[in-house]
């Protein structure tokens, strides 16, 4: 897995899957502004991990702010209703990204006092989440309402786009914006625009990514690529825990789905890797299973049998297991179970 960006807009697919009754689900770990992780939250079809502000030590919490902080991509002029339509040029009298940073030091001035007086990173770390960049990681198998709702619509010659990069290859003799403010001039959806540019993105690498097919009883495994199935079979396999499974490649995945599960929660403080001790990752599957916190169960996810997917009826459509069409977390099996 390539390393992913914290400190501005990033969209990195980790997994992505496709099953033979055509269901597909991707899992993405997508860095936007922390002032709209609230947009994204409403969209119940997501499982999601995010990175939490009470995880991250303080001092680096300020020291990414300083040097990365989250600054609006254009300035909207004060307007009525949810979402205005002009936008300030940034003329020497007229400055906000200055008045902004401004804002920001004197809020990283306020957190710092606090945090000498012995207050908790949970609350100084709040102070300054205007400024943050949020990683989110998330699996999803339907993504329509969201793009619907959250994408550009970019209008060109009475066509809608989601996306500049499909508009320049319908048109590609016909665009002419070059900066922010021209695409947004063109731009028609109601969405704010910062989970707009999050959303176009996540377009653009689905599109951009081939899913992998899989049949009946294979995984989607976020966080797989780089695990080490020799280290796997010859150093972690416990007699008494793989006794029931039939293949080297049934254990590689039992414990893969361990530690793609532990690196799921490590969303929280952005240490995916963990740095490949398997073992730390297997005893952290454990205890989230232990003390149940199982958010990060939601990830990984299995394509049922043809029998299971016809059975999972949500009103006439078969495949349905919570969220997911065509696939079962890990979380739901264990619920199951």
């Amino acid at each position: 897995m390539k390393q992913h960006n914290t400190n501005d807009f990033d969209v990195t697919v980790i997994a992505d899957s496709k099953n033979q009754f055509g269901n597909r689900v991707t899992s993405l770990l997508v860095t936007l502004p922390r002032i709209v992780l609230a947009e994204l939250n409403t969209h119940r079809m997501f499982s999601r991990n995010s990175a939490s502000s009470r995880a991250i030590p303080f001092n680096k919490m300020v020291k990414t702010i300083e040097e990365h902080p989250f600054v609006p991509i254009a300035w909207q002029k004060n307007h009525k209703g949810m979402q205005g339509t002009e936008y300030l040029s940034l003329v020497e009298d007229i400055y906000p990204p200055g008045d902004w940073l401004e804002g920001r030091d004197k809020m990283i001035e306020t957190a710092k006092k606090l945090h000498a007086d012995g207050v908790t990173k949970q609350l100084c770390n709040r102070l300054l989440e205007p400024f943050m960049w949020q990683t989110v990681l998330i699996t999803a198998s339907e993504w329509e309402n969201f793009f619907n709702l959250r994408c550009p619509q970019y209008n060109i010659n009475g066509t809608k786009f989601r996306s500049k990069k499909d508009a320049i290859k319908q048109y590609p003799n016909d665009i002419k914006y070059d900066s922010v403010l021209d695409w947004l001039q063109i731009n028609e959806s109601q969405a704010e625009i910062h989970i707009q540019k999050a959303a176009e993105m996540i377009w653009d690498r689905m599109n951009e990514s081939e899913p992998k097919k899989l049949e009946a009883e294979q995984w989607h495994v976020p966080f797989c690529d780089n695990i080490n199935d020799d280290i796997i079979l010859q150093k972690l396999a416990k007699e008494e825990e793989i006794k029931h499974l039939d293949s080297t490649f049934d254990i590689y995945q039992f414990y893969a789905i361990k530690i793609a599960t532990a690196r799921s929660a490590r969303t929280s403080y952005l240490n995916f890797e963990g740095k490949d001790d398997y073992s730390k990752d297997i005893e952290l599957h454990d205890n989230l299973l232990k003390y149940m916190h199982l958010s990060p169960f939601e990830h990984c996810c299995v394509v049922p049998t043809e029998k299971d997917y016809n059975l999972a009826l949500k009103g006439k459509e078969k495949g349905w297991f919570d969220n997911f069409h065509g696939f079962i977390s890990y979380r739901y099996m264990l619920r199951s179970n």
